[in-house]
């Protein structure tokens, strides 16, 4: 077996050298060392900047960022696409350069934004316009923020651009959208108020038509026993000597047996469908002959009554005396309710998205109470005292109206006075025929019109 080296002491010569190669050895291994921390902290570095430049590449809104003087240092790719530019275009430039004209740069150096950007560090919610290559507008909103050096010195701006064309679309038809739904509802409500109209006046109708039936009945059934009471009292008066005591009752009888008389013809005006000729005729004169007949009654002596009727004529299909009784009733009942001095107002018209004329009595009467309102039509229903009136009236309007087609709207406040308005059809071919055909024969033409005043449509106004 070999034995083991010798070892030498080392000599006095070698120790420096000794002492330096550890120590070079010691440095070398911090050199590796620090190589291996710097080859980590690059590699960390490049992470971060690769996980930044991603961040920034993902962006949808535009990042520019800009240098102490606002020059373009840096802008990611959806500026570069929202702008149409390349980004060799938009680097070195003057932020100036990417704003409309008429939209100055908000922050330019000693700015308003500018100086409030230094002092608060960051602006948001700013809203201007960018202009494209091809100089299109393009509506932004502009949050800033300030950067600065470690002496608080700054050394530039970080913008990011929120592209609001899209935005503003979705607000345009978010608006045309609740637009169109308050429409919708308006729409409902219409038609939910129209429906409960026509429900009302299908009632109404019903209710009228049995109305009727009764009213028929029952007039059929005293007309004849009121016919004998007539008579054969006048037939007493006849016999019975002048000196007789009973003959100031036998002239009652006759006087109340005649008004009985007249309320069973109104109940049977009111029962059955008239039996005029239908034909063509002019509302204007039709309503004048009502307030003619009227003119030199007493009822009108202290009412100044204006007529306001449409320029041109208001030409329906209709039984004209049928219509001027409607309107003479309508008049004498708005004379009535004016209690000593007061004014009517008398207006036609024609709606032509209605299709339809129409004739206003307005009075400045004493009104209608609300609750007397739905019952004003029904037969008898009077708020006069009992020598004025029967109640049958209105009734005979309505249901004059109604066979010819139209409606009757009430407007009343109490205290004020009232309006009737007449809605009739207009005039048209189909109205014609019909209206010809329902109705009855064996009445004269003239006859039938004989009631209206021939000549011009009257003047406006007259007292």
């Amino acid at each position: 077996m070999a034995s083991p080296p010798k070892l030498y002491p080392p000599r006095a010569e070698e120790g420096p050298w000794i002492e330096i190669i550890q120590k070079m050895e010691l440095l070398y291994a911090d050199l590796a060392r620090m190589q291996t921390e710097s080859e980590t902290k690059t590699e960390e570095l490049l992470r971060a900047k690769t996980f930044t430049d991603n961040i920034i590449r993902s962006m949808v809104n535009s990042l520019i960022v800009t240098d102490r003087d606002s020059v373009i240092t840096m802008a990611n790719d959806a500026c570069c696409q929202l702008l149409g530019r390349a980004r060799d275009q938009l680097i070195g430039k003057p932020l100036g350069t990417i704003f409309a004209e008429g939209a100055a740069n908000p922050f330019r150096r000693g700015s308003e934004t500018w100086n409030r950007c230094r002092s608060s560090g960051s602006a948001s919610g700013l809203e201007t316009l960018l202009k494209t290559e091809r100089q299109e507008e393009i509506p932004v909103s502009v949050n800033a923020s300030v950067m600065s050096d470690p002496t608080g010195e700054t050394i530039g701006m970080v913008l990011v651009a929120t592209d609001l064309r899209e935005m503003r679309r979705l607000l345009l038809e978010a608006r045309a959208a609740a637009a169109a739904e308050r429409e919708q509802a308006a729409g409902r409500v219409r038609a939910y108020r129209e429906l409960e109209a026509l429900q009302a006046h299908l009632i109404q109708s019903e209710k009228m038509s049995s109305l009727g039936r009764m009213a028929a009945s029952v007039a059929h059934e005293i007309n004849n026993p009121l016919g004998a009471i007539v008579v054969y009292t006048h037939l007493l008066l006849e016999t019975a000597p002048a000196e007789f005591s009973g003959r100031r009752n036998l002239e009652k009888i006759v006087r109340e047996a005649t008004r009985c008389r007249d309320i069973v013809r109104g109940l049977l005006d009111f029962a059955r469908p008239g039996t005029g000729m239908f034909q063509a005729a002019d509302l204007n004169r039709i309503v004048t002959a009502a307030h003619e007949l009227l003119r030199g009654q007493t009822v009108l002596k202290q009412i100044a009554v204006d007529l306001e009727l449409s320029q041109a004529p208001l030409e329906i299909v209709c039984d004209p005396n049928q219509l001027q009784q409607a309107f003479t009733n309508i008049l004498f009942n708005a004379a009535e309710s004016i209690q000593g001095r007061g004014a009517i107002a008398v207006l036609s018209w024609h709606d032509e998205s209605r299709k339809r004329v129409a004739a206003s009595v307005k009075d400045t009467g004493c009104g209608i109470p609300g609750d007397n309102l739905s019952r004003i039509f029904e037969p008898f229903f009077t708020t006069k005292q009992s020598c004025h009136g029967t109640g049958l009236g209105l009734a005979i309007v309505y249901g004059i109206v109604d066979r010819h087609g139209g409606e009757i709207d009430v407007d009343s406040h109490p205290g004020e006075g009232t309006t009737f308005t007449v809605w009739l059809p207009e005039k048209g071919p189909e109205e014609a025929t019909r209206r010809a055909t329902d109705s009855a024969p064996g009445r004269d033409r003239d006859e039938a019109w004989a009631v209206v005043p021939p000549g011009p449509p009257p003047p406006r106004r007259e007292g």
